[in-house]
C-alpha cells in the first residue's frame, strides 16, 4: 500500500508541479536565484545534450547520481524546465526584461491560455499578434516568444 501511495504521489508531482517553485526551492539555496540565471550561467548545449559548463557531465545523469538529492520525479521535471529554457536562448532575456520582469511573473501576472493562444488578461488581445509589433522582436522571434510565455503557464507534465 505504501508504494502505491508513494507511486501515486510521484506521478500527481509531475502533472501538477511547478517547476520554477522546484528550482527555487531545491537549487537556489546553492545556485543561482532562479533557472534562467542557472542555465545560461552553468550550462551548455553540445551534440544534443544538456551539460554542465565545467563538469561537462550530463544534467540528467548528474542529478541522478545524487546531486542535490532530488526524486526521480523532481529530476524529470528540472531536466524538462533547464532544457526548455536552455533550448530558447537568451531572447526573453535580450528583448524584454528592459521593461518587463522575468518571464515567470510576466506571464502569471499578465497573461493566460484560451482555446491554446495566448491572450493578455486585461487587454484581452492575441498576444501573438501584439508581439508583431512589440518588443522590437524579429517574425521569427514572436513564436519562439509566445512558447516561451506559454510554458510559464502550463504545469510540468503536461
Amino acid at each position: 500500500l505504501v508504494l502505491v501511495v508513494l507511486s501515486f504521489r510521484g506521478a500527481a508531482f509531475a502533472q501538477n508541479s511547478d517547476p520554477h517553485r522546484l528550482y527555487e526551492q531545491r537549487c537556489a539555496t546553492c545556485h543561482e536565484p532562479h533557472a534562467g540565471e542557472f542555465v545560461h550561467e552553468k550550462l551548455v548545449a553540445l551534440n544534443g545534450e544538456i551539460l554542465g559548463r565545467n563538469s561537462r557531465k550530463e544534467l540528467r545523469t548528474f542529478l541522478q547520481a545524487g546531486h542535490g538529492g532530488l526524486a526521480p520525479d523532481e529530476i524529470e521535471v528540472l531536466v524538462a524546465h533547464l532544457t526548455s529554457i536552455q533550448r530558447s536562448g537568451r531572447l526573453f532575456h535580450n528583448k524584454c526584461i528592459i521593461c518587463h520582469d522575468r518571464a515567470v511573473v510576466l506571464s502569471r501576472s499578465r497573461l493566460f491560455i484560451a482555446d491554446g493562444q495566448l491572450i493578455g488578461r486585461y487587454s484581452k488581445r492575441n498576444i501573438a499578434e501584439f508581439l508583431r509589433n512589440h518588443g522590437r522582436l524579429k517574425d521569427d522571434e514572436v513564436a519562439k516568444m509566445v512558447n516561451v510565455l506559454k510554458r510559464q503557464l502550463i504545469p510540468s507534465g503536461q
